[in-house]
């Protein structure tokens, strides 16, 4: 099971299961039907998924921002995303953890859609989702035969449907979210380029003012911000992955010049690049499962995440 990860430029097989363009994360599901994962997260930068999404509170609290709404999540507070709906989220609280369940688009068909539903459960329909959750955890943490999982799979989904309410999703909010997805690719396919906002807009079919302001919305920043945080991300990357020179990966991030990368790391890592890759060899035989300095994302036991959810769907 494998967590969301940032945007990456262009179309990008990486080495494990997952491909993700523009800001579309396609996951490539296998055997399951669903990928289904437990982390401590401090922020998730806007993406969309081609079948829903639903995610559960286990500990602290996020901001999570769905469309154009925004939705503040606390400990126990369970959130359905419909497929194709851009959202991001950020921790309200340090330490703040979650459980992820990302349905795969194989369990669809034209027959049977993915549901669409607005969904705001009352804490007794919360507690029957994560009870239908916790079962399925149980069978995919013990190994249980596949029809076994997806029959579980299938019974979640029901209960989700009995438990939301659906929903038409209005022409004019549907035409708005393509044009921000179309500015979202074309950001993470160009950021290493001087973009600016005129220009995004103009490939989005939008005007500066109104993308702005709607861009703002989905992604909970700015448009100068957030190319500084795409910028960011792909040079966590490579910093990780590779030994290129700090200087190098400064100007193939879209960087103009070292002192603005410095700036970005101090500003959301609290920390220069330097430090960052020193932090992360070293870290590299120690503790696993912390939230390291720089980082916005570490997976949890699953183990650990359906204690948690199982103890909550009791109370």
């Amino acid at each position: 099971m494998f967590p969301f990860s940032v945007t990456h430029r262009g179309p990008v097989r990486d080495s494990g299961p997952r491909a993700i363009n523009g800001g579309c994360e396609l996951i490539a599901f296998d055997a399951e039907k669903l990928n289904v994962f437990a982390a401590e997260v401090r922020y998730c930068e806007p993406h969309w998924h081609l079948a829903p999404e639903l995610i559960v509170i286990l500990r602290g609290g996020f901001s999570v921002s769905v469309g154009q709404q925004i939705r503040e999540l606390g400990q126990n507070d369970t959130l359905y995303i419909n497929a194709g709906e851009v959202h991001s989220l950020r921790a309200s609280e340090a330490g703040s953890r979650l459980v992820t369940v990302q349905f795969s688009p194989g369990l669809f068909d034209a027959l049977h859609p993915a549901p669409v539903l607005d969904w705001r459960p009352l804490p007794p329909a919360q507690a029957a989702v994560k009870r239908t959750l916790a079962v399925l955890l149980t069978l995919i943490v013990d190994g249980h035969a596949p029809f076994q999982r997806i029959a579980a799979i299938y019974q979640l989904l029901d209960t989700l449907v009995s438990a939301g309410e659906p929903v038409a999703r209005a022409e004019s909010t549907l035409r708005e979210e393509a044009m921000i997805k179309r500015g979202i690719e074309y950001i993470n396919q160009h950021f290493d380029e001087q973009l600016t906002l005129d220009e995004v807009a103009r490939h989005s079919g939008m005007s500066y003012s109104w993308f702005s302001r709607l861009f703002k919305k989905v992604s909970r920043y700015n448009f100068k911000e957030y190319l500084t945080r795409v910028r960011l991300n792909k040079a966590r990357t490579l910093l990780r992955d590779t030994q290129t020179p700090i200087t190098t990966i400064c100007h193939s991030c879209g960087f103009q010049q070292h002192k603005y990368l410095i700036a970005a790391f101090k500003k959301y890592c609290g920390l220069t690049p330097t430090e960052y890759r020193k932090r992360f060899f070293s870290s590299q035989n120690g503790v696993e499962n912390i939230l390291r300095p720089g980082e916005d994302v570490v997976c949890l036991p699953l183990s650990q995440a359906l204690a948690d959810l199982a103890s909550t769907s009791r109370q």
